[in-house]
């Protein structure tokens, strides 16, 4: 994947420390391009942009080749799109081992996982390709945006038909986890992670984007207590190795080398 802003906003705009970005849609290209920027500007509720306009934060653009997200007021950061193309799909090769700690941190006896925050949806693709029926919810309509289209690159790219094992809604997950016609074996959460007191600068580009776009997911909180009420199974909740558990005393934690998986486990 490339460079790329997560996706949730924050729980109140109090939250943020600068005004939330104005984001427009435009294109790339010939009128193709310009026709498919208007249908999504459309679809979106943003203004349609010529590529000139500078009176915009971020630009969603139609390229010919992947939809991306430019960063008007930081043009030394490239652009961000979804891009799996480096995944490595071999049944046991490191991205899907059962073997690898998220996997493993769902146990066996889970089978159908709701990813409540999925960002640009890398989590939630792996453990569809291992498997699981994932349902991922994204609350920002841009990011996904990014993410359906990377899928559809994926798909395209290498023949592989996710079918039912993986579908991509958009909304708030509360209410969605709220209103599940069946409720999933687990629930999975990457919430932003708190920042260290120390960053390098690369760190430091990658994250000043991502949570101008999202916040800190000030409401995680409340999400996870609404995952454990919906949960068969258990709720594996994704945090960083210096940072305390979203809620006291999980069941079990699974190590990782740069992260944890906190499993608070439900049993229904």
């Amino acid at each position: 994947m490339s460079s790329s802003p997560l996706s949730r906003p924050p729980a109140s705009a109090a939250a943020l420390p600068c005004a939330k970005p104005v984001i427009a849609v435009t294109w790339v290209g010939d009128d193709g391009q310009k026709a498919a920027a208007a249908a999504l500007a459309r679809e979106l509720a943003l203004p349609l942009a010529s590529s000139r306009d500078d009176d915009f934060d971020l630009l969603l653009v139609r390229t010919g080749k992947h939809l991306e997200l430019h960063d008007v007021r930081h043009l030394r950061v490239g652009p961000v799109y979804v891009d799996y193309t480096n995944l490595d799909r071999r049944p046991y090769g490191r991205n899907l081992s059962r073997r690898q700690p998220l996997p493993r941190a769902f146990g066996k006896k889970v089978h159908t996982v709701v990813d409540a925050t999925a960002g640009y949806g890398q989590d939630a693709l792996l453990l569809a390709l291992m498997g699981f029926r994932v349902t991922a919810i994204e609350r920002s309509m841009v990011i996904a945006e990014l993410t359906r289209d990377g899928l559809r690159r994926f798909e395209a790219g290498t023949g592989v038909s996710l079918g039912n094992r993986l579908r991509l809604v958009t909304g708030d997950a509360r209410a969605i986890l709220a209103a599940l016609p069946q409720q999933p074996d687990a629930v999975y959460l990457d919430p932003m992670f708190p920042p260290k007191r120390k960053r390098s600068a690369a760190v430091n580009k990658e994250m000043r984007l991502l949570r101008d776009l999202v916040g800190d997911d000030l409401d995680a909180p409340d999400l996870l207590k609404v995952a454990r009420g919906v949960a068969r199974e258990r709720v594996v909740v994704k945090r960083p190795d210096h940072a305390p558990p979203l809620a006291p005393i999980p069941s079990l934690s699974v190590p990782g080398k740069l992260v944890r998986y906190d499993v608070y486990l439900t049993h229904r």
